[in-house]
């Protein structure tokens, strides 16, 4: 059995590391995936019935609208989707598992331009550890849909600084209105890319160009119908945004600014301990993940470090709270940061390794649902 479980990731391993078939083969593994997560939350939530948020989103997408208690494309996005599938708890849960799913593709396909193939299949291996990809996404919500949002934009603008290109630009210009409309948290990431383009030593060539002002200009387009819903509706969503996060006493601010860092960090404590053990990460290697030392790298190192690190210098700033939840689509990035440093290497055997535990974890969980569903039913 041990033999044909080996035998059986080593031919994953050769399909995705094989430049005809990896494409292909990383979209069949993440089909499987999307597949064994939905029986998962199909089974084991069966006896919750679905989340408030589900149930609100779903509501929404009955009354079209610019704008609700969150910014729209959410509920847009449920209405897409039970235009073409039943309403009921199985084709929630699938919706739900393509979230991840797409950010996780979105990943393989962004890690090209940063890590070599092994370094790539580890790389997406490692994000499918991490809550945010599987059991967190399976709660569709505002914070669910940003995951291929961010993703996305994140993406296209790294792209378009390097290339310039226009399809790039307006791209990520369409990506960081779609964020937006998908939760105003996102204004976090766009300051965050902002601030990487404004550090890069490369900063005169990329404003000289038309990228930038492309980027603004269809965004700004691709958000003004809602941008004139909110001064309709004398700014209802930031309302309801300022009222449950009001201001808070100092302390509960720093307390929350706290945690936030620590459940980020433990959010993605297992993939980051695999990944400097495998690569066997010294000093030089560590330095290197926080400020790499070519320009590309420290590019993708800071569109990862600032839009997770901003939110704490906005709260304290504010007086507001945040959690370590809202950093559920910041990870993209992961797998280059940790992966990227040319000191670090990552060996066949350790990716297979990976792929098996990676392969395991959710076949385990689809196989314990039952059990899950029995214990949630009888507290």
């Amino acid at each position: 059995m041990f033999a044909k479980r080996s035998t059986a990731i080593a031919r994953l391993h050769a399909a995705l590391a094989d430049p005809a078939r990896r494409e292909r083969s990383v979209v069949l593994a993440l089909a499987a995936y999307v597949a064994v997560w939905t029986a998962y939350g199909t089974i084991a939530k069966s006896s919750q019935g679905l989340h408030d948020d589900m149930i609100e989103l779903l509501d929404w997408s009955q009354h079209l609208a610019l704008g609700y208690k969150h910014p729209p494309f959410a509920a847009w996005l449920v209405r897409l989707w039970f235009s073409a599938f039943p309403i009921a708890g199985w084709s929630y849960y699938l919706l739900a598992a393509l979230m991840p799913a797409i950010a996780l593709w979105i990943a393989w396909r962004l890690s090209a331009d940063y890590l070599d193939t092994e370094k790539r299949i580890f790389g997406v291996a490692l994000l499918t550890l991490v809550p945010f990809y599987n059991f967190h996404a399976l709660k569709f919500n505002v914070n669910t849909v940003l995951l291929p949002l961010w993703a996305a934009t994140t993406w296209w603008f790294l792209r378009s600084y390097a290339t310039r290109s226009a399809l790039y630009a307006a791209l990520a210009g369409l990506g960081a209105a779609c964020a937006m409309l998908g939760k105003y948290w996102s204004v976090f990431l766009i300051a965050g890319l902002v601030v990487a383009a404004l550090v890069d030593r490369r900063r005169a060539a990329y404003f000289r160009s038309p990228a930038p002002w492309i980027t603004i200009a269809v965004g700004l387009v691709a958000i003004a119908p809602h941008l004139v819903w909110l001064v309709q509706n004398n700014f209802e969503s930031f309302s309801y945004a300022v009222g449950v996060h009001s201001e808070k006493p100092v302390v509960e601010t720093v307390r929350a600014a706290v945690e936030y860092l620590a459940g980020s960090a433990a959010y993605v404590a297992v993939p980051v301990i695999i990944a400097l053990v495998a690569g066997r990460a010294n000093r030089a290697a560590l330095a290197d993940m926080i400020w790499p030392e070519d320009d590309d790298r420290r590019l993708a190192a800071l569109a990862f470090w600032t839009p997770l690190l901003l939110p704490v210098a906005a709260a304290l700033a504010s007086g507001t709270d945040i959690t370590s939840l809202w950093s559920m689509s910041a990870w993209t990035l992961l797998p280059v940061v940790l992966l990227s440093p040319p000191a670090l290497t990552i060996s066949v055997t350790d990716t297979r390794r990976l792929l098996a535990f990676a392969v395991a974890f959710p076949l385990t969980m689809l196989a314990a649902s039952p059990l899950i569903l029995w214990w949630i039913a009888s507290r």
